[in-house]
């Protein structure tokens, strides 16, 4: 009896757990479609704030990690954040059912059928109808009267007067205007087989743009580093192809240096050296034109926090 009471209590104790995901699951299937499911607050699983929030974290798997102001703008409150790698490894551990309520398109909302019209409206068309109904009437009685009678029917009411034809064509609907495209940061060019093309070197007048970090088809390891210059996470990865990113040094309060990614999936990861791999990183330059030229940073200098904007 004892083993079939606690039987009978783990499983009244998984089904509300059940509800409970269930319930979990159906409120972040109605979130807009470009907020991550697996965003929350640290106080409230289920709730975000739209922007930085310190507050937030990210429940994918484990335990929930702080996520960068990088990583809350660019990916996990965009359309994008389906190519986020911890998304990618957190819906590995979802069950099918839940991960069918978060992609479940919801049902659009009917429009309300046009209101009828108003009985006053209808009271006061009826006159109208009928007095036309009755101007026929005569003017069709009068012409047949003078057909009978042998008279021309043009005779003594003048030549008739041509209407003017009335133009039915509708108006176009007025067209939204194009959208300007949004600046794309020139990319390096690349060969036939996807290793990048040598770049000129910056010269004089040529003005600085950005750093840019490369990898090439190797594995890596990414981080998320504390304010303290502790690390938060680490995310191995591994590349298909030659890869470039925008980049930004930060120096923790250790003196390391970090170049933390700023835009793309892996956007608020940041590289160490010599930690990750073998990166490189480059100073990319534009010309007045908007050519790119670039050089590439010494391997000792990856772990120097520049002093200033390189100039060519």
């Amino acid at each position: 009896m004892f083993g079939r009471r606690k039987r009978e209590e783990q499983a009244a104790a998984e089904a509300a757990r059940e509800a409970e995901r269930r319930a979990l699951f159906a409120r972040l299937a109605e979130r807009p479609e470009h907020i991550c499911p697996f965003l929350g607050l640290a106080s409230e699983r289920t709730e975000y704030v739209d922007g930085i929030s310190d507050e937030h974290r990210c429940f994918a798997f484990g335990d929930p990690a702080p996520i960068s102001a990088e990583q809350q703008t660019r990916v996990c409150q965009e359309r994008g954040y389906g190519n986020c790698p911890r998304y990618l490894r957190g819906v590995l551990v979802i069950p099918t059912e839940e991960l069918e309520a978060l992609r479940r398109p919801r049902a659009p909302i009917a429009e309300a059928p046009p209101p009828p019209p108003a009985p006053a409206e209808e009271r006061r068309r009826a006159p109208i109808l009928l007095a036309l109904l009755l101007l026929l009437l005569v003017g069709a009685g009068g012409v047949g009267a003078l057909f009978l009678l042998g008279e021309d029917p043009g005779v003594g009411l003048g030549s008739p007067t041509p209407t003017p034809a009335v133009d039915v064509t509708p108006e176009p609907t007025p067209s939204m205007r194009p959208t300007p495209a949004p600046t794309v940061t020139p990319t390096p060019p690349a060969t036939d087989n996807g290793t990048p093309s040598p770049e000129p070197t910056p010269t004089a007048g040529d003005a600085f743009a950005f750093y840019e970090v490369s990898v090439a088809p190797e594995s890596y390891v990414l981080y998320q580093f504390e304010n303290d210059g502790t690390i938060a996470d680490s995310l191995p990865i591994s590349f298909d192809t030659y890869s470039f990113a925008e980049a930004e040094p930060r120096e923790a309060p250790t003196g390391d240096v970090h170049w933390v990614t700023q835009d793309g999936p892996l956007a608020g990861w940041a590289y160490a050296s010599p930690d990750s791999g073998d990166f490189r990183i480059r100073a990319v330059f534009l010309t007045v034109d908007g050519e790119r030229r670039s050089v590439y940073l010494e391997d000792d200098e990856l772990t120097e926090f520049p002093e200033g904007t390189p100039a060519p």
